[in-house]
């Protein structure tokens, strides 16, 4: 009963229409009773010896008795009715002039008295009226749930899922996914599972519930649920966690309840929760609210629910696994955790610029080595943007190809978030920018980490100004290195402090960055030799923890590298002046004219 228990949650949500409706209703069921049933003309009533003279003169028709009623009903001859039969006068619809009333004399003979009189006996029913009620009463209650569920059906679009919508066809292949292999290799035994339940039976494997993929937005998290689904060969249900909450209580449940039953009629299928956090945040959190506790019960009881035979599998995708429920992710339910990343090596760039470009027509000359070396840190599907971007700055310039301005303009367009612009721009800024840029440039040289390209392109969102550096071939991060990539974000404001004995808000961003790196080196790394081997997310969240202690260390961090850092950058800055300049000539210089320079 279900339904029931929604249509209450419902009724108390939108009480205001819900009393409208009942008035409306009511006041229907009065005009159609009066309008249809009621009649105003009342019925007269007689003394006994009255209605004894009406029998003797042969006056009366037919006596309504029953002998547990106040008043017995008895209808007088009409002009109409004198010449029918018996039978015919049963038929007759009597109108209340034709009837008269008078006291039950409650005799014995009565019934007997009337018959010898030749009147015509009707027995009544005692609970005629009460059954009348009762069926009306109920009548006027389904009609009136029937409204309101109606209302909420109108209400509420969505209250249930929509098949077409939701199962959805794919043609992605395990060979259009690039640069996850482990992955790849990792979730083969689910469509070998789905389609050869019986390879597993022989040992006794089992189908598990589902699997969690976690990683940044853009990674191909859904791009890997759809090969899974197409490997398998078994329908793919999409629904994006965001579309189970409403401002309803209690439609995000009974749209998850509605999302399982239509897999198991699908069944064996795919279920693909996108953005689960939505719906998935830890119950005892801020951000967790009563509807959201409803919708993520109703999912753990239906993950729950289903056994390995009723063969679906699910999978959920979050840029924020942290913030999960931990019974949602406990095992039995998503029995594996695979994180996604953005590629760390440029050859897997390499591969996925060759993919998206594949059906483009690109100059022949086209370096795409170089960018994916200054594509650092770009995920799967902001080289898919970089490749259509890049589509319509050639179209827009009458070309015929896309050649290597088209891509690193559309590069440009996403990492200064605007286009490519030819106006003057004020000649301070450009300086400014310009010896920025030169700073983070020369110490990532000093520090021997490879440079792919530094611009201070014009755009129209601003002076904009970038390094892009290349990847490291380690997977690991030492100390070493959060520490020198630290430097590197403050050389930008040591550079303009050295030239300009000033400083601009430019390094806003860098301060960020190298806040959040040193907050690793010191809170989680265990990279402090004063506070040692602890994690000091653990300590906060069980309150022992004076968060003053870890402000003092990394202001101290901060300040011992941004001296070291600017000591380094002012012996070396005749450098920073060549490389400034050349961009200020230039715009844009690539990583071999860069070494060049600083050679």
């Amino acid at each position: 009963m279900q339904w029931w228990k929604d249509l209450i949650k419902w009724c108390k949500e939108h009480w205001k229409l819900v009393l409208i409706t009942t008035i409306g209703v009511v006041a229907a069921y009065l005009v159609i009773f009066f309008c249809f049933f009621y009649d105003s003309t009342e019925i007269k009533e007689v003394s006994y010896n009255q209605f004894l003279d009406y029998v003797e003169t042969g006056a009366v028709d037919t006596v309504y008795y029953n002998k547990n009623v106040e008043y017995i009903t008895f209808t007088m001859y009409n002009d109409d009715t004198r010449g029918l039969s018996k039978e015919e006068r049963k038929d007759y619809n009597y109108k209340n002039e034709d009837k008269r009333k008078v006291l039950n004399p409650n005799k014995d003979t009565f019934r007997e008295d009337m018959l010898l009189k030749d009147v015509n006996i009707v027995k009544t029913d005692d609970n005629k009226e009460l059954i009348s009620a009762i069926l009306s009463l109920i009548t006027t209650i389904a009609i009136y749930i029937i409204i309101i569920k109606l209302m909420m059906s109108i209400m509420v679009p969505g209250s249930n899922i929509n098949e077409k919508d939701m199962i959805q066809k794919t043609d992605v292949t395990f060979d259009d996914i690039i640069g996850h292999d482990e992955i790849i290799n990792d979730v083969k035994f689910i469509t070998e599972l789905i389609k050869h339940p019986e390879k597993g039976e022989k040992i006794g494997a089992k189908l598990p519930h589902g699997i969690l993929l976690e990683g940044p937005p853009g990674t191909g998290k859904t791009l890997i649920a759809k090969a899974i689904a197409h490997e398998a060969d078994v329908p793919f249900i999409n629904q994006n966690a965001s579309g189970f909450i409403e401002m309803y209580v209690g439609l995000g449940a009974k749209r998850v309840r509605s999302l399982f039953k239509l897999a198991k009629k699908k069944a064996p299928c795919i279920i693909f929760i996108d953005e689960i956090d939505a719906i998935g945040v830890a119950r005892d959190s801020k951000n967790s609210h009563s509807e959201n506790e409803q919708t993520i019960n109703a999912l753990l009881q239906e993950m729950d629910g289903f056994g390995t035979a009723d063969n679906i599998f699910v999978i959920a995708a979050t840029n924020r696994a942290d913030a999960l429920d931990k019974a949602l992710v406990r095992s039995g339910r998503f029995d594996r955790r695979i994180v996604v990343n953005p590629p760390r090596d440029w050859t897997v760039r390499r591969d996925l610029f060759n993919h998206y470009l594949d059906k483009y027509k690109v100059a022949d000359d086209l370096d795409i080595d170089t960018l994916a070396k200054q594509t650092s840190g770009f995920t799967g599907a902001d080289i898919a943007m970089v490749c259509n971007e890049a589509s319509i700055i050639a179209v827009m310039a009458d070309s015929e190809v896309i050649n290597k301005d088209d891509l690193e303009s559309a590069i440009d367009r996403k990492i200064f978030r605007g286009n490519r612009s030819k106006a003057e721009t004020d000649t301070s800024d450009r300086q400014i920018v310009a010896y920025h840029e030169a700073g983070h440039a020369v110490m990532t040289w000093l520090l021997g980490r490879p440079i792919a390209r530094a611009s201070i392109q014009s755009t129209t969102s601003g002076v904009g100004g970038a390094v892009f550096r290349e990847d490291t071939t380690s997977k690991f991060t030492s100390n070493k290195d959060l520490r020198e990539l630290v430097m590197i974000a403050y050389a930008g404001r040591a550079s303009e402090d050295i030239k300009f004995k000033s400083l601009s808000d430019g390094a806003s961003n860098d301060i960020t960055k190298a806040t959040e790196m040193m907050t690793e080196y010191i809170e989680r790394l265990g990279f402090d030799d004063d506070f040692g081997l602890l994690d000091m997310g653990v300590l906060s969240r069980e309150h022992l923890l004076d968060s003053k202690d870890i402000t003092k260390k990394l202001s101290q961090m901060s300040k011992e590298l941004y001296t070291e850092c600017k000591q380094k950058l002012n012996d070396n800055y005749g450098k920073v002046e060549t490389l400034a300049q050349s961009l200020l000539d230039c715009n844009t210089l690539s990583g071999d004219e860069i070494d060049k320079l600083l050679q």
